[in-house]
C-alpha cells in the first residue's frame, strides 16, 4: 500500500535497495511450519521415527558386533593358517569360501552401516543418515540385479556356480585352514541329500579322492562320508567315515546309487527352491521390506533434520 509504514519494531517488507532493507525483506519471507500459537516452536524431527530407526539399527548393530567378534576370534585361533607361507588370501574366492573371513566381512559391513544409522538418528546427523540410506539402496539394487541375472540366465548361472564350486570348495576339502568349509560341505550333503557340485564325480578333482595311479591316499576313488545314504551302516550309534571309500573305483561292481547320493548340490538346491518357493519368496520379501523401510525412514528423518536446520538458521538460533 502507498504510504505504508511498518509499526515500530516490525521490519518493513516493501521498497528499498540498501542492505538494511534487504535484510528486513529476508525476515519477512514465509517461515517453515514450525511456529504454533503462543510463539512456541515445535520440532520438525518426529521422535517416533527417530527412536524407531535408532532401535532398529541398534538391534542389527548388536548382531553385527556379535558376528564380527566371532569371526575375529576364529581368525585369531587359526591365525597361522592365514600366513603367506600357508597360502594366505589369494583371491576373492578364498574369502567367499572361508567361513571365518565371511563372518568378518559381513559382520564389519553390518557393524559400520548400522553404527552410521544409530549415530545419525540419535545425534540428528543428516549426512550419516544419507550415507546409511544410500548404502542400503546400493545393496538392495545389487540383490535385485543378482536375482534377475539368475532368473534370466539360469542355465549359464548354474554352470558358472558349478565351475566355481568345483574349483574352490571341492578342492579345498580336507585342506588345513578350510575346516569350516569342510564342515559346511558335509552339512549341505546331509541336509540336501546331494554329493559334489554337479555330481558325485566332482570329487575326482580333489587330490585326496582322485581316482588315479599317483594318488596314495586311503580315500582314493572315494567320496566324503557325508555323501552316503546311510552313514551309520555298521552301527547305528557310530558314523562310518569310510562308507564312501572306493565308490568311483572302476573295479567296483556295486552301483554308486546304492550307497551314495549321486545328484549334485547345485541341482538339489534348485529343486529345493522350486519345491519351497513360497517360504523362499516370503523370506526374500521380508528382507526387502526391512531394507526399504529402513531406507524410507532414514530419508524422512534426514529431510526433517534439514528442515529443522533451515528453521534455526532463519530464526538466528543457528549461525
Amino acid at each position: 500500500r502507498r504510504g505504508y509504514q511498518a509499526p515500530p519494531g516490525k521490519p518493513s517488507c516493501h521498497g528499498g535497495n540498501n542492505n538494511n532493507a534487504k535484510r528486513q525483506r529476508r525476515q519477512c519471507q514465509p517461515m517453515p511450519r514450525a511456529i504454533v500459537s503462543g510463539g512456541r516452536r515445535t520440532n520438525f524431527v518426529n521422535p517416533c521415527i527417530k527412536y524407531a530407526l535408532f532401535f532398529f539399527n541398534f538391534v542389527f548393530w548388536l548382531a553385527g558386533s556379535l558376528i564380527l567378534g566371532i569371526g575375529v576370534a576364529a581368525a585369531f585361533m587359526k591365525r597361522e593358517a592365514f600366513d603367506s607361507s600357508s597360502g594366505g588370501v589369494k583371491d576373492i574366492f578364498s574369502v567367499i569360501f572361508d567361513a571365518t573371513l565371511v563372518f568378518i566381512a559381513f559382520g564389519a559391513l553390518v557393524f559400520l552401516l548400522t553404527f552410521a544409522g544409530c549415530l545419525g538418528s540419535l545425534r540428528d546427523n543428516a549426512c550419516l543418515l544419507k550415507f546409511f540410506a544410500l548404502s542400503l539402496f546400493v545393496i538392495f539394487l545389487a540383490e535385485c540385479a543378482a536375482a534377475i541375472a539368475v532368473f534370466v540366465l539360469k542355465d549359464r548361472a548354474i554352470d558358472y556356480v558349478e565351475t566355481v564350486l568345483k574349483a574352490n570348495m571341492i578342492t579345498m576339502y580336507r585342506e588345513e585352514r578350510y575346516e569350516d568349509t569342510q564342515n559346511f560341505i558335509d552339512w549341505y550333503h546331509k541336509n540336501l541329500a546331494c554329493c559334489g557340485a554337479a555330481s558325485y564325480r566332482d570329487w575326482n578333482d580333489n587330490k585326496y579322492f582322485a581316482c588315479n595311479a599317483n594318488n596314495t591316499s586311503p580315500e582314493r576313488c572315494g567320496v566324503p562320508f557325508s555323501c552316503c545314504k546311510k552313514m551309520n551302516d555298521i552301527d547305528d550309534r557310530v558314523i562310518n567315515t569310510m562308507c564312501g571309500y572306493h565308490v568311483t573305483n572302476p573295479r567296483n561292481t556295486e552301483q554308486p546309487e546304492a550307497r551314495i547320493w549321486t545328484v549334485g548340490c547345485v541341482e538339489a538346491t534348485r529343486k529345493y527352491i522350486e519345491n519351497n518357493v513360497i517360504p523362499v519368496a516370503g523370506v526374500a520379501i521380508a528382507v526387502s521390506v526391512v531394507q526399504l523401510t529402513a531406507i524410507f525412514l532414514s530419508r524422512v528423518l534426514a529431510g526433517q533434520i534439514q528442515d529443522q536446520v533451515t528453521l534455526l538458521r532463519r530464526t538466528g538460533e543457528l549461525v
